[in-house]
């Protein structure tokens, strides 16, 4: 048997380089034309520094400290701004009134729909709430001179079990207040306390 010879002598080779150069020139364009915007709930948030950490920037204003306590599952116990208690108990039992029900309604599972639905809004409104009420007191604190609040830093005392939805509540009221269809700075600096040693 005679062996079939291809009709083609070899491979023909394909050249590359111009698909490289569209390739990079892409990129290129992509690269220079990107706009990075401000991305939504970015916070200027400072952590705490450790022991080995060297000494922290001065700041001339001093700090505006919000000390938020919890009890032994987590939840909100008092809320206190320069030492003055700014929640009233009202407010706190309502809070822990929806902190419960949530419990509940999370340890039945997924089959009480409803019940996790009630209990989620329930938590949402007074969380909103909350957030209300440390809006309140950070606008009072500053007056009609808003723009002081930029650069006041708040610093967040919060015990270690606390539930951190309380934490995001006081974030986002320090962050801005909304009027009307526009959000007002507050406090722009934002950073934890040390953490305490635990008995």
């Amino acid at each position: 048997m005679a062996k079939r010879e291809s009709k083609l002598a070899g491979k023909i080779p394909i050249d590359m380089t111009a698909m490289i150069d569209v390739v990079f020139q892409l990129l290129t364009f992509f690269m220079l034309t990107l706009k990075s915007v401000v991305v939504e709930g970015d916070f200027n948030i400072r952590m705490p520094l450790g022991a080995s950490a060297g000494a922290a920037e001065e700041n001339p204003i001093p700090p505006l400290i919000l000390k938020m306590s919890a009890d032994a599952s987590g939840r909100l116990t008092g809320v206190q701004m320069g030492g003055k208690s700014i929640v009233g108990q009202d407010l706190l039992g309502e809070l822990g009134s929806a902190d419960a029900l949530l419990d509940q309604a999370m340890a039945a599972g997924a089959g009480n729909q409803a019940a996790m639905k009630q209990a989620r809004r329930a938590k949402e409104l007074t969380a909103q709430k909350l957030t209300a009420a440390l809006q309140a007191q950070i606008v009072d604190t500053f007056g009609n001179d808003l723009s002081r609040a930029e650069l006041t830093e708040l610093e967040l005392d919060c015990d270690p079990g606390l539930k951190y939805d309380h934490v995001v509540s006081a974030i986002t009221a320090a962050s801005g207040i909304l009027k009307g269809d526009e959000v007002v700075p507050l406090i722009q600096k934002i950073k934890f306390a040390p953490p305490k040693k635990q008995k």
